[in-house]
């Protein structure tokens, strides 16, 4: 998702466009684009995909999706998720990952309701393998807190150690213990999908209102 290197600008250039070749790179990116078929508009969230979870919030102009999931003892499961930033080995990407924040409590046992937070991102399996053993995970936790009420996070107080630094045996139980609620593999393939092919659209978008503005500000320098 960056703009190619095209020969075709720099003969634009020597053939004397203004813009140095620039409306037809973003033109042929657009293109490029269009043929690795990515979406014309941001795509709505696949909740059928993931049962028991609702959209909270999921803006076609937003980075981020809110998901909602309610139990009937009253638990609370909120999961918000955006792409992480692009990290790159020389000058190859590598493959997209989500970063997750997963907040569980029980709004209606007490007030303040104490939440417990943990940090999350997706994960390649071969990452996965590395990291845990385990081929069919997809999503790792970074951290896990607890707080006594919500936003009762701040500078200087003790949140706990490094995920990795926990015992083996405790790290599988807040594994599964998040699965139990739903936050499995699956919500976190599915996850990452959308808001791949939602910053893809959002891409092109971008990439068409700019070529859009400078070419009707060269065909007015022209005219």
């Amino acid at each position: 998702m960056f703009l190619r290197r095209l020969t075709t600008a720099a003969a634009a250039l020597r053939g004397g466009a203004t813009d140095g070749g620039l409306v037809a790179a973003l033109r042929a990116e657009i293109a490029h684009e269009i043929s690795s078929s990515a979406p014309a508009a941001p795509p709505p969230f696949p909740s059928e995909d993931v049962p028991g979870f609702a959209v909270v919030s999921d803006a076609p102009g937003a980075q981020d999706v809110l998901l909602r999931r309610r139990e009937r003892s009253e638990e609370e499961v909120l999961v918000s998720a955006l792409l992480a930033p692009l990290r790159f080995v020389g000058q190859d990407p590598l493959p997209r990952a989500a970063l997750m924040k997963v907040f569980v409590s029980k709004p209606g046992a007490a007030a303040p309701a104490p939440v417990l937070h943990f940090d999350c991102r997706t994960v390649s399996v071969a990452e996965a393998e590395e990291r845990d053993g385990d081929a069919a995970a997809d999503y790792a936790i970074d951290a896990v807190r607890y707080h006594s009420s919500p936003g009762d996070g701040g500078e200087g107080k003790y949140e706990g150690p490094q995920f990795r630094d926990l015992d083996r045996q405790l790290q599988a139980g807040l594994r599964e213990y998040l699965v139990a609620r739903g936050v499995n593999a699956s919500l976190a393939g599915t996850i990452l999908q959308h808001l791949v092919q939602k910053e893809r659209a959002q891409y092109v978008n971008w990439l068409k209102t700019l070529e859009e503005t400078l070419a009707k500000k060269s065909s007015n320098q022209s005219s």
